[in-house]
């Protein structure tokens, strides 16, 4: 019978939060996708969801920011690589603002 392999007192705690956790999972997920497909805000969330991954990685897992950059760093640098070929999605001051401009043109 195999011992249980010591882990990191936060890993039970992003297993509680993510039960389907596979390290790298998400990383090979997205690269594995056809990101031109993908709409502006979908790669946005994309984005915060890898970002969200590696700093769970790092602050439940137990891995130093070396490591997590090594698993994510390529999927996170291949969304901002298809985000640069999209056109600027307003955040939400800047629609606020846009939408005061066009009420104050009528």
């Amino acid at each position: 019978m195999d011992k249980p392999v010591p882990q990191p007192a936060g890993l039970a705690l992003l297993r509680l939060l993510d039960p389907d956790y596979v390290e790298g999972a998400l990383g090979r997920q997205v690269l594995a996708q056809d990101l031109s497909v993908l709409h502006g805000r979908q790669l946005l969330a994309l984005l915060r969801r890898l970002r969200a991954a590696q700093s769970n990685q790092q602050y439940y897992a137990g891995a130093s920011m070396e490591q997590a950059a090594q698993l994510f760093g390529a999927a996170i640098a291949a969304v901002k690589t298809e985000l640069a070929t999209r056109p600027h999605i307003p955040n939400k001051q800047e629609a606020k603002a846009l939408r005061q401009a066009a009420a104050r043109k009528r």
